[in-house]
């Protein structure tokens, strides 16, 4: 569980988000509107896109995909072996951090029991951080691990040794078919009589699995060389599938006749079978085959569909936590909170908030077929307003005999130089064994006043430049009235090698001649005991188009532009552009950090932080001042971690942060519970304890302030029925502010206490 310094000085300071009271007149201010419509995710969009499943040899991989880039921190396991905790920190991006809870639920079948992902803030008393936790819980107990997906949207659980259940899980049954792509080898070795029957065929099934491996990289020449071992050992378990195995693999390497004669081996050895009758047809057609798979029967997925979401609704009261809504709506969201905010809001939080969330899927042999749709909807009392936010609604189709995808309707951006929630098209082919093309052609979800804006874009994908090596290169378009907005190519990177996982990006705007995004992070796990993590990320904030210079208009003017061809009329281009390159600031982020188990029951954790922001021009109403440059904000932190202390499912989150910059420096202390009573009740009890002091001087008046801060916090959940729960959090904090200031005449000091009290009551149902 990562508390970086930085992170607590972005968010766990929530204490200090302001909540901007606006005025309903005021949003009639063009300007105002300009802001609000921005690009931007819905604030209460849920992070977790889908859980899936797939098999890796002997073992089954449950990836849990999100909608935006994620850094994997470490995971704690409870001794029952039927829950565990994925902790995670969301990366920065153009798209709010306010993120809601998720639950997704995959079915069981086979050795695989049900499994529940849920996704919640690793801290109760900080329900928006973007220190983040997957509370993942199964049916049974299992042995597993947990590691960083295939890129940087994903995180994979290896449920060990239940490979051969996935097709289970996929259809409600299973037949034999002529071979098919796609599917993989289940090694079953006869019982051994002997010692040397043991050890023949224990170095058989590892060839033949490493032969797999290699027949499903495409390297037929390293399969046949693995199985041509294997065939040479004395008759085994393996033996039958490896002479099936090397005519396909000869087959597919284009030496048709040595395929063939492999073949006729085959059929002379081992006459009878549904793979012997398999194999005569591949002989009977062999002149015109196309491409086949090393297969010893494909479990095909009986046309099946399922449907799977939540309906939840939560009632927030007391005093709000977080910046306002249209602050989150704005092009600015990302920008990250700072000791400069406001401390303490005075507006009270009445808000009924209802999210809605369904998966479709169809399966068959032949294709994957989802239908998603998220809404949400809130009511705020005080306002006496309604905003509804639709994040996903889409259609996804995929041909698994094809290799080709296609999705078309709103969605999230999943690569390829898309950086913003568009309503759109995007479409893949594989078109080689390790290439694939993509294309993109949309608009942003939100309109920006009365502009028109579009984009196009290409990128082609690379699965396997090497063992350890993939990614992909992209050119993207977007045109804002007529004119480009934002160009912008770059690439992706990703290495997997081991324990270790590495990938890195980078997007240059070839006509503003800017780079938007220069980012790399890195999972190392260096022993069973020790795993290491690093991230360095630099980007626009906010993101480089020319778009942005309708944020930064004077809000003294009569008439504020509503489109860039206004704009036009009296400046040139050139100009305009030369102005978003000079009022677009860049925010930096270093963090390194690692955990070590000490102990079954105890490991320890801490990172390192350095974190600053440039300079931010006034933007009416949301940064009327605008925002100075930060300067090297840091941050140290320590973590201690314990599990299973008085029951088998309890875990406990120590943390000592140390946060300084150029104006304050401060001392932050946690602690963080989970505890499951039963299958029913679930109960995190919180404690956090802040201090913090600094100094000013401004126009030859000096002075002093300091901040204690206390806070507890309880969040509850309980399970009426497997799929309906009622879940409800109460948090208390107290805040002693001081503050003195001096000039040549006279010395003033000041003191306030502030209290706030905060909750929410809600109820979920999945389905």
């Amino acid at each position: 569980m990562k508390y970086s310094g930085f992170v607590y000085s972005m968010t766990l300071h929530h204490y200090r988000n302001s909540t901007m009271s606006i005025k309903k007149n005021h949003l009639l201010n063009p300007l105002t509107v300009c802001v609000f419509s921005a690009i931007a995710a819905s604030a209460h969009a849920q992070v977790v896109d889908d859980v899936d499943l797939r098999q890796e040899g002997g073992n089954a991989v449950v990836v849990v995909k999100f909608v935006t880039p994620v850094q994997y921190s470490n995971s704690v396991s409870a001794r029952a072996s039927d829950l565990v905790q994925v902790f995670y920190t969301v990366l920065p991006t153009r798209e709010s951090v306010n993120l809601q809870r998720s639950e997704r639920r995959l079915p069981g079948g086979g050795s695989i029991p049900e499994i529940t992902v849920r996704d919640e803030s690793a801290a109760s008393t900080t329900p928006n951080s973007i220190n983040r936790k997957l509370l993942v819980s199964f049916g049974l107990p299992l042995k597993f691990t947990v590691r960083p997906g295939k890129d940087v949207r994903s995180i994979e659980i290896v449920l060990v040794g239940l490979g051969e259940s996935v097709q289970a899980v996929l259809a409600k049954k299973s037949k034999v078919l002529p071979l098919k792509p796609g599917a993989s080898v289940t090694v079953t070795p006869t019982a051994p009589t002997t010692q040397a029957a043991a050890e023949t065929d224990a170095s058989a099934a590892a060839l033949l699995v490493k032969a797999q491996s290699a027949f499903d990289g495409g390297n037929y020449n390293g399969a046949i060389e693995s199985l041509n071992q294997l065939l040479n050992l004395p008759p085994n378990g393996s033996s039958r599938k490896a002479q099936e195995m090397i005519g396909l693999a000869r087959l597919n390497a284009g030496d048709k006749v040595r395929a063939a004669t492999e073949f006729e081996l085959f059929i002379k050895l081992y006459p009878a079978g549904e793979d012997s009758d398999r194999i005569r047809q591949l002989l009977a057609s062999l002149p015109t085959i196309g491409p086949v798979t090393a297969s010893q029967t494909k479990a095909v997925v009986e046309a099946t569909s399922t449907v799977n979401g939540s309906l939840s609704t939560y009632y927030y009261g007391g005093k709000s936590d977080t910046r306002s809504q249209d602050f989150l709506d704005s092009s600015l969201a990302g920008l990250p909170v700072l000791q400069s905010d406001n401390t303490l809001s005075s507006t009270d939080q009445k808000q009924m908030q209802t999210g809605f969330d369904m998966n479709w899927r169809y399966r068959d042999d032949a294709k994957d077929m989802r239908f998603v749709v998220r809404d949400s909807l809130t009511h705020d009392y005080l306002k006496g307003n309604n905003r509804e936010r639709l994040s996903a609604l889409y259609v996804d189709y995929r041909s698994l005999a094809l290799g080709s995808n296609i999705r078309v309707g709103r969605q999230s951006p999943n690569g390829g130089g898309v950086m913003y929630r568009f309503d759109g098209i995007q479409a893949g082919y594989k078109f080689a064994p390790k290439w694939r093309i993509n294309g993109v052609l949309g608009k942003p979800s939100d309109d920006l006043l009365d502009t028109r804006r579009t984009f196009y874009g290409m990128s082609i994908d690379a699965e396997a430049l090497t063992k350890s090596l993939s990614g992909s290169v992209y050119a993207i378009e977007q045109v804002i009235d007529g004119v480009t907005d934002r160009r912008g190519v770059g690439t992706e990177v990703r290495y997997f090698k081991g324990g270790l996982s590495a990938n890195g990006q980078f997007d240059y705007d070839p006509m503003l001649r800017k780079v938007n995004i220069a980012a790399f992070q890195s999972y190392w796990q260096y022993s069973d005991d020790i795993a290491l993590n690093a991230m360095l990320d630099r980007r626009t904030t906010p993101f480089l188009s020319l778009g942005n210079v309708l944020f930064f208009q004077d809000p003294n003017l009569a008439t504020p532009a509503k489109r860039i061809s206004e704009l036009l009329g009296t400046t040139p281009i050139e100009t305009l552009r030369d102005e978003v390159k000079a009022l677009t600031a860049y925010q930096n982020q270093f963090r390194v950090g690692g955990t070590k188990v000490l102990t079954p029951k105890w490991q320890v954790g801490a990172d390192f932080s350095l974190t600053s922001v440039d300079a931010i021009k006034p933007v009416a109403l949301l940064l009327p001042d605008g925002q100075a440059a930060t300067g090297n904000l840091w941050g140290v932190s320590t973590q201690l971690i314990g599990t299973n202390l008085y029951s088998a499912r309890d875990t406990h989150v120590f943390n000592v942060s140390f946060l300084g910059g150029p104006l304050y420096h401060g001392t932050l202390l946690t602690y963080n519970n989970l505890t499951s009573l039963d299958d029913k009740w679930q109960i995190e009890p919180s404690l956090k304890y802040y201090t913090q002091s600094g100094n000013t001087a401004t126009a030859g008046i000096t002075g002093s302030n300091s901040n204690t801060l206390w806070g507890t916090g309880l969040r509850v959940t309980y399970r009426l029925r497997s799929r309906w729960s009622l879940e409800s959090e109460l948090t208390y904090e107290r805040s002693d502010i001081a503050s003195t200031t001096m000039s040549t005449t006279s010395a003033t000091a000041n003191k306030q206490t502030s209290t706030r009290i905060s909750y929410y009551l809600g109820a979920r149902a999945d389905f």
